[in-house]
């Protein structure tokens, strides 16, 4: 019998429940504090003791005072008398303590508000000043695609604060409706698709008496504002054009609101901007990623000097602290380790995994997730750990494959003896821009895997061209084309693997995936029915000029001057080619990935007469939530191959 993964991955929430996440260090390196469960917990370096702070959703604060945002409530916690009080203000939707820990500057029902950290003394700084106008928040595609999700900066000395204020007037409106309630009023949504209008994002710095200076910059040709920080001296921002292929460094003069460029960065495909850069140390040089050509390397500058060696490939920056910089890499694209750059380069972790922490006023916490499973040290000191361990044991083999060699995840039935008979294959990419899957931990996904696998499938997961870890030519490789290069590596993996292990079942090959991943299902089927024989699909783009505009056009341009692109790369107009079991999944509220792309792809499939199955998920949106469902669509996935493959 085969253990109950699927209810165990909606009991534990995917294996979140327990799940420490966003470290911070705070206090001058006294505190590690970190989410769990839906609450602020916090770590006492000096006592080794943990505490439950109080219900968080999110939080902000590196002192010994942490502001705590708790559904649209403000709480104030003091970290050394374990307070934990509740401020005055309801319905915030944004709110940044100053470092000073002096005031707090939050957004509420559009405008941007100031108040003082005892309750008192609140007062306006900013209204809305128009219908489709906000303060203080990302716009869609900053959170979504950009990875920026601030729009309040404070100074270093919380004397001043730097704002976003976003005009969405010019942005297309998209409902959202519940079709289990045909009388609730559809909510309005305004999402920028590729080739559509922006948000349009100015930036203003405020006195905390109020008085605001506009900061200038060329917005009409750098529309994108991509990255702001709290400098050591100045506010600096990070500007970018709307083809991404030019960002410019920008340094703000508090006073008048006037930029310098600190640095400019050109690239003929497009700048890539890592979530956390620009930062500074604390003598003002930039930390920053850049793309090194000459070597295919990311690497990590330091102002204009690049400080690691060709072929480490830098992926992020986790904090800096003085003149410390901690930042993740990969040697193997399968593993990412941690490493510290404080005139020299070093590396904090040496065991197969992921890695990640912070190194900060002498505290060094480490997140590492392993196959064994996940660790999480403090100087050394593991913390105690409540997550759930699985109910599956993970097997699996790492493998490169080809003249690319293209990492693939082998995952096999534990009672399967080699070589003894053939199994039927199912793929499970992601294989998308962004996102690596084929990695040494125990993955919440390569268990699903494994479950998968336990039922009589050889799985595999292959990270071909397109994602990130192995290097600026291979991450780029999909610019100007998102499925052939893609697709083509999906074969290539499936076919070396099958020629070394033989007991693959060519006649029997499936292919499952989400967002990405579904619509590289879909195409599979469409452009190769010789190799694929079913597909499951989950929340897929099938039409190019549908999705967002900052993440689309990075890789295929505007759809007006590329429109063979997104047409040869769109699946509607392929529909006619279906020929093989098909079954599409999407959630109704699905603002990512909208629910018309399937409609428009389920209503081509009709009028055609191609059959095929289709999973509606009212209420659910990219991500579905709800644990029943999450547990029944497994075993709703399961039947559909056991039915779709022949015996």
């Amino acid at each position: 019998m085969v253990a109950d993964l699927p209810g165990q991955l909606a009991r534990t929430k995917r294996f979140r429940a327990g799940a420490p996440g966003n470290h911070a260090i705070a206090g001058g390196g006294r505190f590690v504090l970190y989410l769990r469960d839906d609450a602020l917990w916090s770590y006492d370096v000096t006592e080794q003791r943990e505490r439950r702070v109080g219900p968080a959703s999110s939080y902000d604060g590196r002192g010994t005072t942490v502001l705590v945002v708790r559904e649209h409530d403000l709480f104030l916690a003091d970290l050394i008398a374990g307070t934990f009080d509740q401020l005055p203000v309801g319905n915030v939707d944004v709110a940044r303590l100053d470092p000073s820990e002096k005031a707090i500057a939050f957004g509420r029902e559009r405008a941007l508000h100031l108040i003082d950290v005892d309750g008192r003394n609140e007062r306006l700084l900013a209204e809305a000043d128009g219908e489709n106008v906000f303060w203080g928040r990302p716009e869609f595609t900053a959170w979504m695609s950009m990875g920026r999700g601030d729009g309040l900066w404070w100074s270093p000395d919380g004397q001043r604060l730097l704002a976003t204020r976003v005009d969405e007037s010019r942005v297309q409106v998209r409902y959202v409706s519940d079709p289990t309630d045909p009388g609730a009023e559809p909510k309005p949504f305004r999402y920028p698709a590729a080739g559509t209008a922006n948000a349009e994002v100015r930036l203003f710095v405020f006195d905390l008496n109020g008085e605001r200076r506009e900061v200038q910059w060329d917005r009409e040709r750098f529309e994108y504002v991509v990255r702001g920080l709290r400098s050591v001296e100045r506010p600096v921002i990070a500007v970018q054009t709307r083809d991404q292929r030019c960002l410019q460094v920008l340094e703000i003069d508090p006073g008048s609101g006037a930029t310098t460029l600190v640095r400019e960065v050109t690239d003929p495909q497009f700048v890539a901007v890592p979530e956390t850069v620009p930062q500074q140390t604390a003598s003002g040089r930039l930390v920053w990623i850049e793309r090194d050509e000459t070597i295919d390397t990311y690497r990590l500058m330091i102002d204009d000097e690049a400080v690691t060696p060709p072929g480490l490939q830098v992926a992020d920056v986790s904090c800096v602290s003085g003149e410390t910089v901690t930042f993740t890499a990969q040697s193997d694209p399968t593993e990412v380790h941690m490493y510290v750059w404080d005139g020299d380069v070093r590396r904090l972790t040496d065991e197969p995994g992921v890695h990640n922490g912070l190194v900060a006023d002498g505290t060094i916490v480490l997140d590492s997730r392993t196959p064994a499973g996940r660790r999480i040290t403090v100087d050394g000191d593991e913390l105690a750990s409540v997550e759930e361990a699985p109910v599956l044991d993970l097997r699996v083999e790492f493998v490169s494959s080809g003249d690319r060699e293209l990492r693939t995840a082998v995952f096999r039935p534990s009672w399967h003896e080699p070589g003894s008979s053939k199994l039927p294959v199912l793929l499970t990419p992601y294989a998308g821009p962004g996102q690596q899957l084929v990695q040494r931990y125990r993955s919440p996904f390569f268990l699903t895997s494994q479950w998968f696998a336990e039922h009589g499938f050889i799985v595999l997961t292959t990270d071909g061209r397109g994602t990130p870890g192995r290097g600026p030519a291979f991450d780029r490789a999909t610019v100007g084309d998102i499925l052939e290069p893609v697709l083509d590596d999906q074969i290539d993996a499936l076919l070396a693997i099958a020629e070394r292990y033989g007991d693959l079942d060519l006649d029997r090959v499936a292919i499952r995936g989400w967002s990405y991943g579904g619509y590289l299902a879909i195409a599979a089927l469409l452009h190769r029915p010789d190799v694929f024989h079913a597909a499951i699909s989950g929340a897929a783009v099938t039409d190019q000029r549908w999705y967002d505009s900052y993440w689309k056009e990075r890789f295929l341009g505007q759809p007006d001057e590329q429109a063979e692109a997104y047409r040869r790369t769109s699946l509607l107009p392929y529909a006619a080619n279906l020929s093989r079991p098909l079954l599409l999944i999407q959630g109704l509220a699905d603002t990512n990935v909208w629910p018309g792309n399937a409609f428009r792809f389920t209503g081509a499939l009709n009028a055609l007469g191609r059959p095929h199955e289709f999973i509606t998920l009212p209420g659910e949106g990219h991500a579905v939530k709800d644990p029943r469902t999450v547990e029944n669509l497994l075993h709703r996935q399961l039947n559909f191959l056991r039915q779709s493959l022949p015996a």
